[in-house]
C-alpha cells in the first residue's frame, strides 16, 4: 500500500456506511446496530455516518440532548475499537459538542474527500457528503444560518420558555414526513450534482436524498445510499475488480 498524508482519510475494506436512520422515540434501527456492532454481530473497524442519523439532534438546542444521550455514550465507547466518522445532516448538526472520539465533519467540511487504497497500491478517490450541498442559492442560505451559533441559542431560549414547543412541533412533523418516496428523474439530478463536484472519475457518495440509486459508468460514479430507516440497510464496501457497495440488513445479522 502506498504511503498516505496523516490527515488523509482512507477508506478501508469493509467499511460500512449508513445514512439517513431519522432516530426518534418510535424509531429505534440505529440502536439496535449499535448493539449488534458492540456485541460483534456486525463486524467492521470503519464506520461513515452519512448525516440524518436522528431525526433532531443540535448541539445548542438542549431539548435533543436527552433522546440521544445514550446513543452519544455508545458511539463515544465504540469509538475505541471502530474509526467512526460522522457528517452532519440538515437534521443533525453542531455535533462536536457531543463528541470527543467520533470525527465530526460539519457541512463547511463537505463534501470529504476520501482515499480507497486497492492490494496494488492503486488509488481510488472519494467525496463524501450528506447531500445538502450544492442546493439553490436560497435553500442553501437557509440551511447554513440555521447552524449560526448565535441564532441556535436565541432559538433554544425560545424553546425554552415554550416548554419545547419548537422542537416538539418539528418532530410531529418529522413523523409525518414520508422517508421512502422515490424521485421522478433522480438519473438526471445525479449528473447535475455530480458535475458540480469538479471531478474526475472519483466515487461520489451522498445520503439526503433516500434513494439508495448507483450510477458506475465511464462518465461517472455516483451512490446515493438508502434511508437506515426504511429498511434498516446499510452498505459495505468491497474491492474484488471493482469497487462495490454490498447492501446488508440488520434483520439478517441476528439481531
Amino acid at each position: 500500500m502506498k504511503k498516505h498524508l496523516q490527515n488523509e482519510v482512507i477508506i478501508k475494506n469493509g467499511a460500512i456506511f449508513i445514512a439517513d436512520a431519522h432516530e426518534n422515540e418510535q424509531r429505534r434501527g440505529f440502536w439496535n446496530f449499535l448493539c449488534a456492532l458492540k456485541e460483534g454481530k456486525v463486524k467492521t473497524s470503519q464506520l461513515f455516518l452519512m448525516g440524518d442519523i436522528f431525526d433532531l439532534l443540535i448541539g445548542e438546542i438542549s431539548a435533543t440532548h436527552n433522546f440521544a444521550k445514550k446513543y452519544i455514550i455508545l458511539l463515544e465507547e465504540l469509538s475505541n475499537d471502530v474509526e467512526i466518522f460522522y457528517l452532519e445532516g440538515n437534521h443533525d448538526f453542531n455535533l462536536s459538542y457531543f463528541f470527543k472520539k467520533v470525527k465530526i465533519f460539519p457541512l463547511k467540511k463537505q463534501p470529504l474527500k476520501a482515499i480507497f487504497y486497492t492490494e496494488k497500491g492503486e488509488k481510488i478517490d472519494f467525496f463524501l457528503a450528506h447531500g445538502d450541498i450544492f442546493l439553490n442559492p436560497f435553500l442553501g442560505f437557509i440551511l447554513k444560518n440555521l447552524r449560526r451559533h448565535s441564532l441556535l441559542c436565541f432559538l433554544n431560549f425560545l424553546n425554552k420558555i415554550t416548554f419545547d414547543f419548537i422542537s416538539k412541533r418539528i418532530l410531529e412533523n418529522q413523523k409525518k414526513k414520508n422517508l421512502f418516496f422515490k424521485i421522478n428523474n433522480f438519473e438526471n439530478l445525479i449528473y447535475q450534482r455530480y458535475e458540480k463536484y469538479n471531478t474526475n472519475n472519483a466515487w461520489v457518495i451522498e445520503g439526503h436524498y433516500h434513494q439508495n440509486f448507483i450510477l458506475n459508468n465511464e462518465n461517472i460514479k455516483y451512490f446515493n445510499l438508502n434511508s437506515f430507516a426504511y429498511k434498516e440497510s446499510f452498505f459495505v464496501v468491497e474491492y474484488s475488480q471493482e469497487i462495490k457497495f454490498q447492501e446488508q440488513n440488520l434483520r439478517g445479522q441476528n439481531v
